[in-house]
Order: C-alpha cells, then structure tokens, then sequence
C-alpha cells in the first residue's frame, strides 16, 4: 500500500497527487479514484466552547495541509456542527485540493443545539469561570439517538454540504452504524440516489462493532469502512482488515494511539480512567509495559511504533491522527516512521 503508484495514475489525478512529496506517502482507496495522504486530520474535537477559537483551528487545517495531509475526516455532530463549519472555512476557495469525508446518524439533543447558537456568548463565560468539559454533569449535555432513515440521511447531507460550502462529499459515512441497521439495508437506496445526484462521491460505514463492518461488505456498493485500530486494539487486524482488502474496500484507521495511552509517557497515564475494572487497568499495564520495551529495544518511541503497525499494515489506507493545535499535530508528525 506504500508504493509509489503516481505514474500510473490518469493525468488529473496525478496532478493532485504530485502536489505532496516525501515524507507523506500517497495511497489509493480502495477501489475509488481517490488519492489520499496515509495519515488524515481527525475533527472530531474541532470547534466547541472548550476549546480554542476558530483562528488557531484555521491555522491547524493550513498546517495540516502544508505538511502534505489531504484527507480530513469530521461528522455533522462533531461540535454541533461547527467541524464542518470551519472546515468549509479553510478550504473553500481550494476545495479540489482536500478529500473530505463526513458522517451522519447521530442526532444532537435539543440542549446541545441551543448551546450551539449560544456559543459566542457561551465561550468567554466558560472561559472566565474556568469551567472543564468533565465537569459539567451528563444532564446538561443531553443524551444522543441515532437516525438511519432515508429522510434523515438526506437532510442531513444537505446539512452538511451548507457549512461544508461545497457541492459534494469526497466520501459519506453512516456513524457508528450498529449491525442491525447495516442488515436492514434501507439506507442503501438513498445513499445511492444522492450518489447519482453527484451530492456524495462515494459511501461508506464508521463503525464500532467489528459485526456492523463485516455485514457492510455484503453491500458491493459500500467504498470505504472506518475502524478502530492500534496495537492495543488489533481485533479488526484478523479478519476485518483482510476481508476489505480482499473487496478492494479502503479502511479508515482512527484511535491509533488508543486515545493518548501509546504516546504519553507511564507517568501520565491513569489506566482505570480507561479502563471498567481494575482487573482490566492491571492486564492493559502490562501490555503497554511489554510495548515499551518493545519500542526502546527497536530504538524508537513506543508512539512511532503505534504509528508504524498502523499505517503500515496492508490494507490500511488512511490513519486518522486527532489534534487541536498546530503544535499537537507537529508533535504527531514527528512520531510519523520514515
């Protein structure tokens, strides 16, 4: 998957693909005519009262596609909505230049749609209270739903290609898809038609079960699968991963460095915040501890090894990397195996 297939490629294509160099690799999606970078920008926490203002988030997508990234992947619940806002923002006068792939099926409580409207007035008073996102108690956040209907599914691309400012989605995602929805199959219809109408290129799953990933494959339509992979997580390795490749269906890796536990040193890390039981905490300890030793003895990072395995394993064409700043990115980058 590392090759470099650039000759290859149709002339429109290679032109894009030209536009990075060394050290971002370029790879083929599955079966599509997309070409992206091996690692994409996960936007997940992008936007939102907690966190920075848009102008550092800008900065981050132009670092992000100076150092040769070209996929980036958000949802229209992330930051209720305000990801695709500011994504549409950066890439709007050169939106050939960027894959972008969105997702939908989570539906945002009433209080977490008000909040977003109140947001400018919501920032500097969380700001001046000092008020952390864990210490607001799950009441006030709401509980979300999830809607697969083809009315929601249509609403909300259109949702999406408004704050997105653009007239197509590089690839659309069912998020976090539970299995008996993928078995139904009566999404399929729509996302097809809004495949015709050239309102989505391409069509694809997110999910959390490995099950909800296997059934998709029935549907030869579906482009792409998004998954969780690490070296603490390698389940979808062995039959998941094989199977796609196998279909010519690209797989999105994302939580590659298990939410932070494979690039913050032992110190930092507080396994029974990660962990349901203390049994779990003790069996995970000493999985990082043998990779660690693992790493020192290759005489690299244990994060460049995370990255490595990730990135590396065939079958695998984009691994997401999560950041908010331009300096949680670089320090990302740096950990990127040469």
């Amino acid at each position: 998957m590392c090759f470099d297939f650039r000759l290859l490629l149709p002339p429109f294509t290679r032109v894009l693909a030209e536009r990075y160099s060394d050290p971002m690799k370029l790879r083929a999606f599955g079966n599509t005519d997309l070409v992206v970078s091996e690692y994409g920008l996960g936007c997940a926490r992008i936007g939102g009262i907690f966190q920075g203002d848009s102008a550092s988030f800008l900065r981050l997508f132009a670092a992000a596609h100076d150092q040769g990234i070209n996929f980036f992947d958000t949802a229209d619940m992330y930051s209720q909505g305000e990801s695709e806002t500011l994504l549409g923002q950066a890439f709007r006068k050169r939106r050939d230049s960027v894959i972008i792939a969105s997702k939908a099926g989570y539906c945002l409580p009433t209080r977490r749609r008000f909040a977003a409207r109140i947001k400018p007035l919501l920032r500097p008073l969380i700001r001046a209270l000092k008020i952390r996102r864990a210490q607001l108690p799950q009441g006030a956040r709401g509980a979300l739903s999830q809607d697969f209907s083809p009315t929601y599914l249509r609403r909300a691309v259109d949702a999406s290609l408004r704050r997105l400012r653009t007239d197509y989605l590089d690839l659309f995602q069912l998020h976090s898809v539970p299995l008996d929805v993928v078995q139904r199959g009566d999404w399929l219809p729509v996302l097809q038609d809004l495949q015709r109408s050239g309102k989505i290129r391409y069509y694809g799953v997110s999910c959390d079960v490995r099950e909800a990933g296997l059934e998709s494959l029935k549907y030869p339509g579906v482009s792409s699968i998004q998954c969780v992979l690490s070296l603490l997580e390698q389940g979808n390795a062995s039959e998941l991963i094989p199977r796609a490749q196998e279909q010519q269906v690209a797989i999105i890796a994302r939580e590659c460095l298990a939410n932070g536990l494979l690039i913050k040193e032992a110190s930092e890390v507080d396994l029974r915040g990660y962990c349901s039981s203390d049994e779990e905490a003790l069996t995970r300890g000493q999985v990082l501890k043998e990779l660690r030793q693992q790493a020192a003895d290759a005489g690299i990072s244990l994060a460049t090894m995370a990255l490595k395995y990730t990135s590396e394993l065939s079958g695998v064409s984009v691994t997401l990397l999560g950041a908010r700043s331009v300096a949680q990115l670089q320090s990302l980058l740096q950990h990127q195996p040469r």
